[in-house]
């Protein structure tokens, strides 16, 4: 490790060369329902609507590993992912929260109550962060990329309304993936790996 001093000048030029600080405001999120799925199309109109989002967490499930009731050593035994959730606002004509419920609509038939099959349900969300120097929202120009891999929504959150409150609506989407990638990740052998 390189000996450096206390400098604010000398700190700000290194995270500099590392592409400066992430601004938390510069990010698009991208919904790809399924494709047996109603209503798909109005997932492209809403997109922007996306006030908030959280990019996924991993945690490592872990066990204790004992040796003749002596030693105790604390073991990993399985990857842990969290759901993600979508703050949107909400429009004059809910289109957000009509695709989201046609969603869950898709997931399960309110009529039969039947469960769709898994494949049929899933789908894609992409998640970008923009450098502070981007000025347009380009997939192709994010610094950094998120794929929800065999996503689906979760939950929705309830908006409340009430005469005493005109701030605009929004609500929550907790989406539930298999897994997720990132852009600029590499395998188990160092190989960098595309983000699909």
């Amino acid at each position: 490790m390189a000996t450096r001093d206390f400098s604010i000048n000398n700190f700000m030029s290194a995270v500099d060369n590392l592409g400066g600080p992430a601004k938390r405001n510069k990010f698009s999120v991208e919904v790809h329902p399924p494709l047996t799925m109603r209503k798909k199309e109005l997932a492209d109109s809403i997109n922007f609507l996306a006030k908030g989002v959280s990019f996924p967490a991993k945690t490592l499930a872990m066990t204790e590993y004992r040796y003749g009731g002596k030693f105790s050593l604390s073991v990993p035994y399985e990857t842990t992912l969290e759901p993600v959730t979508i703050n949107v606002m909400n429009t004059n004509n809910h289109a957000p929260r009509i695709f989201w419920n046609q969603w869950f609509n898709h997931i399960q038939n309110f009529t039969t109550y039947n469960m769709e099959y898994y494949e049929n349900f899933v789908g894609t969300v992409h998640l970008h962060q923009y450098s502070s120097t981007e000025e347009f929202i380009d997939p192709s120009k994010s610094s950094y990329h998120v794929t929800l891999h065999e996503a689906f929504p979760k939950g929705m959150s309830a908006i409340e309304v009430g005469w005493e409150n005109a701030e605009f609506q929004d609500f929550d989407i907790d989406i539930q993936y298999s897994w997720w990638t990132m852009s600029g990740e590499t395998d188990s052998s160092g190989l960098r790996k595309r983000n699909v």
